[in-house]
């Protein structure tokens, strides 16, 4: 059992628009909806790669039941407190201009107080009666949660030797890299917020004076794994005409991270697996989701490189 910690999850929207004017009316040529928010697809992967998952999350409105249902179409245990506010819609713009890819991310609701309580409070309990093999912690939070929330969930699964995964940014990633999480993972233009370089390597480097397992992405040069004073770079160059869309393939990784750590003991085997299973996300239709059956093919032919160096 492996819990995915969504707190913020959401409805994920693909629109074809061919072009976007400027202060008139723009259509859509077609919407396609996806179960989204960066825990829900992590566990979408998990699910898809033969794990026992449940996910932890907010579940608000007609939105937030749309998402249950999904989830448990795949088997997919969803826990947490119900809002009255939606949860959040987010769009990602399919064009041939250059508004491809083009992302507007929902806010999301706000949570009352004892709601938030609500939501630790399970995710404590959870905790001690499952005693999952792994916690994933990933994405926002909507309004509501303070910056500390991530920090306390690491340790309170630190406190049952249970390993957290964190994929975070700003203010949360902060405050959770305090609790010396077992993994993190965020990419290149994340890193540089932290410290003042853009070399994901130096940022990997970096990253692992606060946990075990420091995984940094840099786009098409795919995955720079920090472990035990090593850099595991994997990567493989997807031909740009089999990429239909990257939205979630970090997601991806960290699921295949996840997996691969669960199942290996070779840093060598898990960063090839999870560089296979982010862009195994790509040539996939759904947005953050993936294929076993890409992920073993990808898998031989990813390339690694590997060099030993000193935590900076």
């Amino acid at each position: 059992m492996i819990l995915s910690v969504c707190a913020n999850p959401s409805v994920d929207s693909f629109w074809s628009v061919k072009w976007i004017n400027k202060g008139i009316t723009n259509r859509s040529k077609k919407e396609t909806f996806y179960p989204g928010g960066k825990g829900i697809h992590v566990a979408f992967a998990l699910k898809e790669l033969g794990r026992d998952v449940t996910v932890l999350g907010t579940w608000g409105g007609q939105t937030g039941r749309w998402l249950k249902e999904k989830c448990a179409a795949q088997n997919i245990a969803a826990i947490g407190p119900d809002l009255e506010e939606w949860t959040r819609i987010c769009i990602t713009v399919k064009s041939s201009s250059r508004w491809d890819q083009t992302e507007l991310l929902g806010n999301g609701p706000t949570i009352k107080a004892h709601e938030a309580e609500g939501f630790e409070s399970l995710y404590q309990q959870f905790i001690k009666k499952k005693k999952p093999k792994a916690v994933v912690i990933s994405g926002s939070v909507p309004n509501g949660f303070d910056h500390n929330i991530y920090n306390r969930l690491i340790s309170l699964a630190g406190q049952f030797d249970i390993p957290c995964f964190i994929d975070a940014t700003g203010p949360l990633l902060k405050q959770a890299l305090k609790a010396k999480p077992f993994a993190v993972h965020i990419n290149q233009h994340e890193g540089k917020d932290l410290w003042p370089t853009d070399d994901p390597a130096k940022i990997a480097r970096r990253l692992g004076s606060f946990c075990q397992v420091a995984a940094v992405t840099a786009g098409e040069k795919g995955l720079y794994l920090y472990v035990d004073g090593e850099i595991y770079h994997a990567s493989y160059a997807l031909p740009s005409s089999k990429v239909i869309s990257a939205v979630g393939s970090g997601d991806c990784l960290l699921a295949g991270l996840v997996a691969a750590i669960s199942a290996n003991e070779d840093p060598a085997y898990w960063a090839k697996y999870a560089a296979a299973c982010g862009t195994a996300n790509c040539v996939h239709p759904e947005l953050g989701m993936l294929k076993s059956k890409d992920v073993d093919t990808i898998f031989e032919k990813v390339k690694l490189e590997k060099q030993t160096c000193d935590a900076e």
